[in-house]
């Protein structure tokens, strides 16, 4: 789609979205009159934004092992389905609720997928967990969860699948992007999982960091095929597959959705292949390429902005995982990969350029991973943070002291603007240590905004220690020498050290 069509587009569901819901329509009758196709793609936004307030989607498997079981009133709970025995719930999606079980008859844990209370007599809703299971039973490859069975016991409809135990990639980014060995293994083993699924027509439509688990010995599994459909004209039985979502119609998870799919359009396999492409984005900087505070601004985004290169957010980045990327988030379905094996095959291109490189003893700079024995250089990072933080607020006092010894005002200015430039620099300092520890993905965000200030403060610190060392050279000798000692090492420190540790943590400098 044309720029010019996004931002009428834009303009128009903007427009519309501050109404009332009854003035809509007559709004629509009037804008878009003669442009049916506008409209359409109008209501299609105006719709997953009511059905979407938070888009991200907690997946239906376990996170976590550690969850507290939910509320006992749960009904399923201690309960028998047939021969499964429940024993807690693992996690909760848009339509069905997913629980730990025991087949009592093998003696195996499995998962149990269940339509929700709300859910569990609608027949469009029992048809869509039906056809979840008959796709998910196509597909047989060791990074796609395996359906064992669709049962229903006293009118309970539900599918029993493997027990997949780990961590999703939503969790793993916690901790920061992805080490590059680690990425590559992980988008290769995904790509290569789509791949066999297109090959069987079947189209995920909701490929996002909370549908994929990386079990402890590091294999990784596709999850959650419950928006998923044979992809029109392929030849499989589609018996009892009538079409559930209607023309126009939104389901999935916005900031994950090619722009194709949040218009309502007909999707195919490259559909996921957008999708699949936002995921590596994420993964490898820490950041949605399209990010925004609200879901409509990300829908926004993804119809009509260009994501900033990988590279931008860490240097250390190869240029072929940048031009990966971005030919999976093309606007346009046609300029992106024509096939999944062509994703696959330039990945599994670079993996092995990687690996020859490495075999070679050309070991390519990494700061995800610190070398053995050595304190990881993130640790650094925050240590210099944390240190130039209680630094700034120690030197308070010999600027006090300033203050104290100068005649007139001028001791007394210099001393609070000494104090306004250490609550910014030494406050967004600890924000940052702070943020690094708890918010991992959120810190290339937010080093980002802060920067500006931070350099700025810094450099303001420095020049009024320099001007009290001025001040007070005739008074007292220790004084003047440690103003001066401080300010010349702040200097050193900002100016070199920084960057350096950052760099080192980071790939980047700032």
């Amino acid at each position: 789609m044309e720029h010019k069509r996004w931002q009428r587009l834009k303009d128009v569901f903007n427009r519309a979205l501050e109404l009332d819901p009854e003035m809509r329509a007559a709004f629509l009758d009037e804008t878009c009159a003669g442009d049916s196709e506008l409209r359409a793609e109008v209501e299609s936004l105006l719709h997953s934004h009511q059905d979407a307030d938070d888009f991200m989607e907690q997946p239906a498997c376990e996170s976590a092992p550690e969850l507290p079981a939910d509320d006992q009133s749960d009904r399923f709970l201690g309960c028998r389905l047939g021969p499964y025995l429940v024993e807690r719930k693992l996690g909760e999606g848009g339509m069905g609720v997913v629980y730990l079980a025991e087949d009592t008859r093998l003696g195996r844990a499995v998962a149990i997928k269940v339509l929700s209370p709300e859910h569990s007599s609608d027949a469009r809703h029992r048809e869509r967990l039906k056809r979840e299971a008959r796709v998910a039973a196509t597909l047989a490859h060791p990074a796609i969860a395996t359906v064992f069975a669709l049962e229903e016991h006293e009118g309970d409809l539900f599918i029993v699948s493997e027990y997949v135990r780990g961590h999703t990639l939503l969790e793993e980014l916690t901790a920061g992007p992805l080490a590059i060995s680690v990425l590559l293994e992980i988008c290769v083993e995904v790509a290569r999982a789509l791949s066999a699924a297109h090959a069987h027509g079947v189209i995920h439509r909701d490929l996002k960091p909370e549908n994929v688990i990386r079990t402890p010995e590091g294999a990784i599994k596709i999850l959650d095929f419950g928006l998923a459909r044979f992809q029109t004209g392929r030849h499989i039985n589609t018996t009892n597959t009538t079409r559930l979502t209607g023309a126009g119609t939104f389901l999935g998870t916005p900031a994950y959705a090619s722009p194709e799919q949040l218009l309502g359009l007909e999707v195919d396999f490259r559909s996921d292949i957008f999708s699949f492409g936002v995921m590596l984005y994420e993964l490898a900087t820490g950041i949605h390429p399209f990010a925004a505070p609200d879901s409509i601004t990300t829908i926004a985004r993804i119809l009509e902005a260009e994501p900033s290169p990988l590279t931008r957010f860490r240097p250390i980045l190869p240029a072929e995982l940048d031009q990966i990327a971005r030919r999976c988030l093309h606007k346009t379905p046609g300029a992106r990969y024509s096939s999944s094996h062509g994703l696959v095959a330039d990945l599994e291109k670079l993996q092995k350029r990687l690996d020859e490189m490495q075999a070679q003893q050309q070991p390519i700079p990494n700061p995800d991973v610190a070398a053995p024995g050595r304190l990881h250089p993130k640790w650094w990072w925050q240590f210099h943070q944390a240190v130039i933080g209680f630094l700034y607020y120690a030197m308070l006092y010999p600027m006090w002291k300033v203050k104290q010894t100068t005649p007139g005002g001028w001791g007394a200015l210099l001393f609070f603007m000494c104090v306004a430039a250490v609550a910014v620099a030494a406050n967004l300092r600890f924000h940052l240590w702070f943020t690094s520890g708890f918010y991992a993905a959120e810190l290339a965000d937010q080093r980002r905004h802060v920067a500006g200030l931070v350099r700025g403060a810094d450099i303001l610190f420095v020049s009024l220690l320099l001007m009290g060392a001025v001040a007070i050279h005739g008074v007292s000798t220790p004084y003047t020498t440690l103003l001066i000692a401080v300010a010349v090492g702040s200097l050193c420190a900002f100016l070199l050290i920084e960057p350096t540790t950052t760099r080192a943590a980071f790939g980047t400098r700032g």
